[in-house]
């Protein structure tokens, strides 16, 4: 489902330390082409003994390339050159390392791998990149700061890799069978696997060695960096402490099994007696593709106009207090939330929008409860579905937003069990429960259609309860406790789900437009003043979260001609992500950071003089707001 990109190399040769030598760093390089110096005053050691080159040493882009023959006669290595086809080869301890001109990418072991500088010709000479080369060739690279050093340290016992291990595990990556070329590894008591297993056997999946010690991956849109020997780990830059602590071994990084597995949500299973190991994640969970981020700046965008409510659902949203705690929640049984209802209408749509973190210290226990004060109509419930994501980690966005998100633009909620019940005049009916364990968030959305079977009014109150000591839920039937005053996360029922903004009509030709949706200020209907529900405090929700976010964009052509039109989505305010539906299909937005990366929508081309774009948007629960919408024509 998911497009996978290349995996890329090691190939930095401390670019850091090579530019921040000051002036005398900047005298030792002369520039001899496009981003090419030849580098002074480098020595290079073998086994510590001094290598000499009769040749330069070259500095591209940081990373230093040497002669190739010079190069591989130094480290012992065996040379074949294809000179149709431009290709170096060298063959040392049983490993094989491919190498084009101008070409970018390596074979090694016949495996294809990505550098990030490529072999070039320089004065009819075939220089190749150092750290690259010696590393794949079975070496270690140190580069010496102060001495302006590079030590290259061999292996010289044969150690082939291509004959496959005595006694495999056979790894099970969602369904797929791989056997093991290399050993699993235990360290107190954790297990650890070489990353590449995930990167290169999973879909929609980037790597990158960023340093000589850290390795960035991403998976299904949840980006980590890891260090070697290091605790900390940054998962979508946020810094994280595990328990585990990854290391490199044989130039691999060998990362804790159980933490990925944990972090994108699966289940993992170690068979020791069978040497096998099943890995189930639970990045299918999303329907839908992400979009493809992009580093670059955007432009200051302007408050979104003409936006208004709409929709015949109505929304409560329980979110505050967010942290749940012994002291803003003393009791083991409350009500968080409450809408009261009296309607004419025959039929009531209702969405119930949730967002807790147990924080008691103790299992807890949440349900929506539906309490029939009528005295004589009776309540069917007609419609019932939603869906319930829970996560101990602190990618939030990821592990709930995201899904709930994906699903409600999708229209895949899950169709519920109290669908069909009836509530007779002065009965109270659960219409969903969720367990939820200490230090655990939850997120859930529930749309709930009510119809009034007698024709009578509608009377009834929508509440959103929580119990710590197996209270039945239908009797929490108290006030909702007061909102935490100092976390501004939102409260309260408000008439609409819905929300469409008419952006102004955007002409070909004319510059770039950008709009901030979920600002606060053109588009902030649901405020506090707003909530139809009071008791004990309300806090608007500007982020629209629950909500689905519909945006009309007009387009007038008058070129005669199609034309082709780039919409991004950017966010404003912090990390954001979301999903976006467009054309009937739905993309999610991976975390973007604020100001610096975007995410491009499927080009639209316009062939009338006059068309409309519309877009549907929900923001991933946990994001930053505002986002901005940007159109431009090409």
């Amino acid at each position: 489902m998911f497009a996978r990109l290349r995996v890329l190399a090691v190939v930095a040769v401390a670019l850091s330390s090579l530019l921040s030598a000051g002036s005398a760093s900047v005298s030792a390089a002369t520039l001899i082409g496009k981003g090419l110096y030849i580098k002074k005053g480098v020595t290079i050691e073998i086994d510590g003994k001094k290598a000499v080159f009769k040749d330069p040493i070259l500095n591209k882009a940081g990373h230093l390339l040497l002669p190739m023959r010079d190069l591989y006669e130094a480290i012992d290595a065996e040379v074949y050159w294809d000179k149709k086809n431009q290709t170096a080869s060298a063959v040392r301890n049983g490993k094989r390392v491919d190498l084009t001109i101008n070409s970018a990418i390596a074979r090694v072991n016949d495996k294809k791998v990505t550098m990030n500088v490529a072999p070039l010709m320089y004065k009819y000479r075939t220089y190749v990149p150092l750290r690259f080369v010696s590393e794949n060739l079975d070496g270690k690279v140190y580069w010496n700061q102060g001495e302006q050093t590079v030590e290259i340290t061999l292996n010289h016992q044969e150690a082939p890799t291509t004959s496959p291990q005595e006694d495999p595990y056979v790894l099970h990556m969602n369904n797929k069978r791989i056997i093991m070329e290399d050993p699993l590894i235990i360290r107190g008591g954790r297990t650890y696997i070489p990353a590449n297993y995930f990167y290169e056997n999973l879909e929609n999946t980037t790597a990158n060695w960023v340093s000589d010690s850290q390795l960035e991956f991403q998976i299904a849109g949840l980006n980590f960096v890891f260090s070697n020997g290091s605790q900390n780990v940054l998962v979508n830059q946020e810094p994280v402490q595990i328990e585990e602590k990854p290391f490199i071994q044989s130039g691999k990084m060998y990362v804790p099994v159980h933490f990925i597995v944990n972090a994108l949500g699966g289940n993992l299973r170690i068979l020791t007696d069978k040497k096998a190991m099943y890995i189930y994640l639970y990045h299918y969970m999303f329907t839908s593709d992400f979009l493809e981020k992009t580093v670059g700046s955007t432009t200051r965008p302007a408050y979104v106009p003409n936006a208004s409510l709409e929709g015949s659902r109505d929304m409560l949203v329980s979110d505050n207090p967010e942290r749940v705690t012994p002291a803003l929640v003393p009791n083991p049984a409350a009500t968080l939330s409450q809408h009261n209802v009296n309607s004419a209408d025959s039929v009531n749509e209702h969405r119930i929008f949730g967002w807790h973190l147990n924080k008691l210290g103790k299992e807890a226990k949440i349900g929506i409860t539906i309490q029939n004060i009528s005295r004589s109509n009776s309540l069917e419930v007609t419609g019932s579905k939603g869906y319930v994501k829970t996560s101990g980690n602190s990618w939030i966005n990821y592990d709930i937003g995201l899904p709930i998100a994906d699903k409600v633009l999708n229209d895949k909620l899950n169709d519920s069990e109290s669908k069909g019940i009836v509530i007779q005049p002065g009965e109270t009916k659960v219409i969903e429960t969720y367990e939820l364990h200490p230090n655990y968030i939850i997120g859930f959305l529930q749309d709930v259609d009510i119809r009034s079977i007698n024709g009578g009014n509608g009377e009834y109150t929508i509440r959103t309860v929580l119990t710590t000591n197996d209270t039945d839920l239908t009797s929490i039937h108290s006030e909702q406790v007061p909102i935490d005053p100092y976390a501004a996360h939102p409260r309260g029922a408000w008439p609409n789900a819905e929300i469409r903004a008419n952006l102004p009509a955007y002409t070909v030709g004319s510059p770039e437009v950008g709009y901030n949706i979920s600002n606060g200020n053109t588009d902030h209907f649901l405020s506090e003043e707003n909530s139809l529900s009071k008791v004990n405090g309300s806090v608007g929700n500007s982020g629209h979260f629950g909500m689905n976010y519909k945006v009309n964009i007009p387009i007038i052509n008058p070129t005669g001609k199609a034309k082709t039109i780039k919409l991004k989505i950017a966010g404003r305010g912090g990390l954001y992500s979301g999903a976006v539906k467009m054309n009937g299909n739905v993309h999610l937005i991976p975390t973007l950071k604020p100001f610096t990366e975007y995410a491009e929508l499927p080009a639209y081309t316009v062939t009338g003089a006059e068309e409309m774009i519309s877009l549907e948007i929900m923001h991933a629960g946990g994001a930053s707001l505002p986002a901005a919408i940007y159109v431009e024509a090409k």
